[in-house]
């Protein structure tokens, strides 16, 4: 998988940690907790992704807002690359999305969503992100 926007995908939990207060809605004085659709969790308890699945939750899947601006329509990059319910590759070009850095900037210019942590049309953006802590594995396979 190429990362885009210098994102390091991380190996340790500290990395994680790190990630989810760079690329996911985060609240508190130094955005110590990670902003779900039901409550906060401090991220100094969280050791992955599927952490989350320990607490209240609606519709099956925990919901968290990612600071990225889609810039190409899923739909239309799903009829391109002949892709269905499936966005492999989106996160891979960044002329595709931009990250908000800026939170502030993020939630008042532009369309935060609750995505829950199993979409499959994200989850290649939760592995760059948040690597094995995400709860997906990468398989890279070449095709014949």
């Amino acid at each position: 998988m190429k990362n885009t926007y210098n994102i390091t995908t991380p190996t340790t939990v500290e990395g994680f940690r790190k990630n989810l207060k760079n690329y996911f809605v985060c609240i508190g004085e130094n955005n110590e907790e990670l902003y779900t659709q039901i409550v906060s969790h401090k991220i100094s308890e969280l050791n992955s992704l599927t952490d989350l699945y320990n607490y209240p939750i609606e519709d099956g899947s925990p919901k968290i807002s990612i600071k990225v601006n889609p810039i190409k329509d899923f739909k239309e990059y799903m009829l391109e690359t002949n892709l269905f319910i499936s966005m492999n590759g989106y996160f891979e070009n960044e002329d595709n999305f931009e990250i908000i850095e800026n939170q502030n900037d993020f939630l008042s210019n532009y369309n935060p969503l609750w995505i829950g942590i199993n979409n499959k049309l994200y989850r290649e953006f939760f592995y760059m992100t948040l690597g094995k802590f995400s709860g997906y594995s990468l398989v890279e396979s070449e095709l014949l």
